[in-house]
This record gives structure tokens, C-alpha cells and sequence, in this order.
């Protein structure tokens, strides 16, 4: 059997090229389909570097219309963290392949990736939504190498595991494959809130073991360095060990007579260093450019229909199209039948006109606040980060991408510090005049962004003489949506020693200068969104 492993990939291939494909075996194939492939595509690691990633792709049966077969690209849930587990060896799960024949019946060619790290070299990153994103889109791309007439169109569809993958690929999608025609995004019962989540699933003693908790310890054990050996019981490592390497039919019926107590979690969220873990796991309640689509089910043992709701509510708020379905009665996989209104809701945007995002022209404190919910968040500086890096080509976890993200958080905390007030996480347009007004520690402030300053720097200087020179600009700059014209007009402008390169006490300047005073002509707008 060919295996990732004896592919090599390379990153001088773009990412989303078809590696090699065979045909699916016939038992692996859901109703309705026509052609069925196990493929390898060049992906890009987490960590940036080269990654060969595996999945399947199902064509449906007929002739494709006139344009191509739009695509869904399903993000599938939980199948266990070892390579034997992955979709296109072990294929899709009952629940899930019934779910994407509904697909294919629709007349939608449907990708399925198996994430980095399923049958492919290096550890399944579980739960890392980064991580799966890029996997999710650029299988899409290679779905285009089959010889099958394939329309630019696509949607991201997701369940559990998956739906916290297509939400994340939801947030980077158009600018990471601005080629395609990306429209929007489904996540069916996505663990998103995961620090409510564990909260409320591990506060009791007697409460029972959900089954993606094991794969979520031992993901972040793996991946994270999570030292589960100092609270957990023997028998709750012993899980850990198992869920390594079982698929989840073995976790479900491990778990089902198990209680927080006999494998001590209870109370989670309390030990150290846990509840930064699975802050990193969060969505960004963040705004979305193409519309979203959440069902959860009202008797879900594994998702607590008050994390969506909540979830539905900070993204509505900033700004995003976002239609939440609530399913009567409808358990955890239930969910994979339970919202009809589906397909109705993809059929609906995938016929309608491509309408691009038209730039914001907002002044003043509108303009830092990019959702236009009225506030500053965290989340708003998470998404600015992600979104930077994964515009320019920067894999989401590599070493520069980590820098530009921690800058951006860095510059959060500092902004916070000096206006949010009464401490509630998040600055409004009051106390952001009051700071503007009463600010006086400059020199404070531009140690704060310095680290800001430095990594965006790292990020596009290619020869690593630590600055920037035009060409370097430029390239950052149109990776950003600006044309090459924009571009070297705001190099002119934030060159101010007229050196002909831009260096990090320039930038510095730009970004303090913005924060203080945000209006769209200024030359360190760009960092904040494309605004005009």
C-alpha cells in the first residue's frame, strides 16, 4: 500500500497539489457516487514546513453542469489519533458516509481530508483547528487535478471535530485560496467554547466521561507537553494510551461506565496550565467574511447547546451572516441527519452572484474596531495575527507566523491595560477616548509593540538583513489584498529616513501612531484589515 511515507514532500510545490491518486475501494464508496479516489496532496505543516496529507475525493453520478461541480469539502469528526484510523484507510464512519451521499445526491463533489498527521508521518495535532484548516482548503485544490470538470465554488462542512476545523477554515478561506470561490461555511455540533465545555463536563465527581475527552488529553499531551501523568489516575493514563490508538467505537464503549473521579478530571480547568491549552483551541469570535451556518442538538451529551448559543452570539456580534439551528431532540452524531435546512442553505449561496467584500471606510476608534461591534477584544487582535500570516503564504505555526500572532496579542494586552477600565477584556469606544485623552508613557508603549514590529519585519525579510526592502514590502503588502501601486505609496510613507528600506523603529512608529490616532490615511492601517 502506497503511504505518506513514501511520498516526499516538498515545498517548493504549491500547496494543494495533486501528489498522486487510486480508486477507493467500492465498500468505501457512499450512495450516490460516481468516482471515488484516495489521493495525496502537497500540504503545509502546522509548523510550516512540507507535508504530504492524504484524503478521499468523491465525484458525484451524472454529468457535472456546465461549469463544474461546486465542492464541499467535509471536514469529518472524530476517527482516533493513529494513521489506521483516518477516513480513506479505515473509510467514513455509518453516520458520515450517509451524510455525504446526501451531498453527492445534491450534484456537489465532496472532499474529505484526513488532517495532517493521519496517515501521514508526525502526530495527529487534535483539536487544533490551525492546523486542519489549510488541509480542509487544499484538497480542494487537488481535487482539481482529477480530470474532472470541478467548479471554482466550494463551501466548508463540518461535524464535532470537524466543525471546529471548518470554522477555522471559515476565518482564513478567502485569503488563503483567493483563486477559488469560497461561500461559506456548515458546522454541525462543533465543540467551540472548549474552556465552557470542559468546565461544565468535568465539575462534578460523579459526572461521565464524554468520549472526545480522552483524545483531547492525549492530543494535548502529545502535541502540547500536557504532563496528564501529575492528576490523572492509573486508569484514566491507561485511557490515554488507548485512545493513541483505537478508533472511537473502542473509546465510546471504554468510556461508558467511567466517571471524572475514577480517571481524575474533575475540576479540569483548575490545574495548571490547562485552561491556556484550551483557550488555544478556541474559534475566534471573530468576524467571518462569507456566511456561517451552526446546528447543535438539544439533547447532545458531548456539546452543550449553551457553548453554541454563546458562540452564535459573539460572532453575530461582530459582525458576521450567522444562522444557528437548534435541533429538537438531536444527539451528538444525530446531528449528521438532524438540520435538512442544510442544503437548502448551501444551494442558496452557491447560487447566488459572487459579490466581493466591499473595503470598510470607517475613522477613528470604527476603524481599530473591524467588527463593528462596538468594542475591542482579544479575539479582534487573534484574528488580525491569523489572518496576516496565513494572507502572505506563512503556515500558521510556524516560528515567524508564532511572532507576528504573539505581537498581536502582545499589543492587545498592552492596549487593555491602559483602557479597559473596569477589566471586563474588552476596551469600548469610551474608554478608548478616555485613553487617547489621558495617555502619557509613550516610551511603555512602543516596548510593547516593538515585539509587533520586529516579527512582521521577520516575516517578509527574505535575504534576513533585518529590514524591509521594496520588493519585500511589496510582496507582504499584495499578499494583504493592496496593489503593487498602494504598496509602494505606503513604503514611500513609512520610509522616513528615505534609506530605502523599511526597519523596526519605523514600523514601531506606523503602529503607535495608528493606535492613537486610527484614521485610514495613516501607514500602519494596513496591519489592522484591509480598510479601504
Amino acid at each position: 500500500m502506497i503511504t505518506a511515507r513514501t511520498l516526499v514532500p516538498d515545498t517548493a510545490f504549491r500547496a494543494g497539489t495533486l501528489v498522486r491518486s487510486e480508486d477507493l475501494p467500492v465498500s468505501f464508496r457512499p450512495q450516490h457516487t460516481g468516482a471515488a479516489y484516495r489521493i495525496w496532496y502537497q500540504g503545509v505543516g502546522y509548523d510550516g514546513s512540507g507535508r504530504i496529507v492524504s484524503g478521499s475525493v468523491f465525484v458525484p453520478e451524472g454529468d457535472p453542469p456546465l461549469e463544474g461541480w461546486p465542492v464541499v469539502s467535509y471536514a469529518h469528526g472524530t476517527t482516533g489519533l493513529s494513521d489506521r484510523t483516518a477516513p480513506s484507510i479505515a473509510g467514513l464512519s455509518r453516520p458520515e458516509a450517509r451524510h455525504v451521499g446526501l451531498w453527492l445526491q445534491a450534484g456537489y463533489l465532496v472532499t474529505v481530508t484526513d488532517y495532517e498527521g493521519l496517515a501521514s508521518p508526525g502526530p495527529h495535532p487534535y483539536f487544533n483547528g490551525e492546523a486542519a484548516a489549510d488541509d480542509v482548503v487544499d484538497i480542494v485544490r487537488a481535487a482539481h487535478g482529477l480530470g474532472h470538470r470541478v467548479s471554482p465554488r466550494w463551501v466548508a462542512v463540518g461535524f464535532s471535530q470537524g466543525g471546529h476545523a471548518a470554522l477555522f477554515t471559515g476565518l482564513m478561506a478567502s485569503k488563503y485560496a483567493p483563486e477559488l470561490d469560497f461561500r461559506g461555511t456548515v458546522a454541525l455540533a462543533p465543540p467551540v467554547e472548549l474552556p465552557m465545555i470542559i468546565d461544565l463536563q468535568t465539575a462534578e465527581d460523579s459526572a461521565a466521561v464524554t468520549l472526545f475527552l480522552p483524545y483531547l488529553l492525549a492530543g494535548l499531551r502529545t502535541t502540547r507537553g500536557l504532563a496528564t501523568a501529575e492528576f490523572m489516575t492509573g486508569l484514566g493514563q491507561r485511557l490515554l494510551e488507548l485512545a493513541e490508538h483505537a478508533p472511537v467505537r473502542d473509546i465510546h464503549y471504554a468510556v461508558a461506565v467511567l466517571t471524572n473521579q475514577d480517571i481524575g478530571t474533575t475540576g479540569l480547568s483548575a490545574r495548571p496550565g490547562i485552561e491556556a491549552m484550551l483557550s488555544d483551541c478556541r474559534v475566534p469570535c471573530a468576524r467571518f467574511d462569507q456566511p456561517v451556518l451552526l446546528a447543535a442538538g438539544t439533547a447532545d451529551e458531548v456539546l452543550p447547546l449553551a457553548a453554541v448559543e454563546h458562540f452564535a452570539a459573539e460572532i453575530r456580534r461582530a459582525g458576521t451572516d450567522i444562522e444557528l439551528i437548534s435541533c429538537a431532540g438531536a444527539d451528538h452524531t444525530g446531528m449528521l441527519c438532524a438540520a435538512p435546512h442544510m442544503l437548502a442553505w448551501v444551494a442558496e449561496r452557491m447560487n447566488a452572484p459572487h459579490i466581493a467584500e466591499t473595503p470598510l471606510t470607517r475613522r477613528g476608534f470604527g476603524l481599530l474596531d473591524t467588527t463593528g461591534d462596538g468594542y475591542l477584544t482579544i479575539d479582534d487582535y487573534e484574528a488580525f495575527g491569523l489572518r496576516l500570516v496565513q494572507a502572505f503564504g506563512e503556515a500558521p505555526g510556524s516560528p515567524r507566523a508564532l511572532a507576528v500572532r504573539e505581537g498581536y496579542r502582545a499589543l492587545w494586552h498592552s492596549m487593555a491595560a491602559r483602557a479597559d477600565t473596569n477589566r471586563d477584556q474588552r476596551i469600548t469606544a469610551t474608554e478608548f477616548l478616555i485613553w487617547l485623552h489621558t495617555h502619557w508613557d509613550d516610551d511603555g508603549f512602543d516596548r510593547d509593540i516593538t515585539p509587533l514590529a520586529q516579527a512582521v519585519i521577520d516575516l517578509a525579510d527574505t535575504d534576513r538583513n533585518g529590514v524591509l526592502d521594496r520588493e519585500e514590502f511589496i510582496a507582504l503588502l499584495t499578499g494583504c489584498e493592496h496593489t503593487r501601486t498602494e504598496a509602494c505609496a505606503l513604503f514611500d510613507r513609512l520610509d522616513t529616513d528615505h534609506s530605502d528600506t523599511i526597519t523596526t523603529d519605523e514600523l514601531i512608529t506606523a503602529i503607535r501612531d495608528f493606535c492613537l490616532d486610527p484614521t485610514p490615511d495613516k501607514p500602519g492601517a494596513w496591519l489592522f484589515g484591509r480598510v479601504g
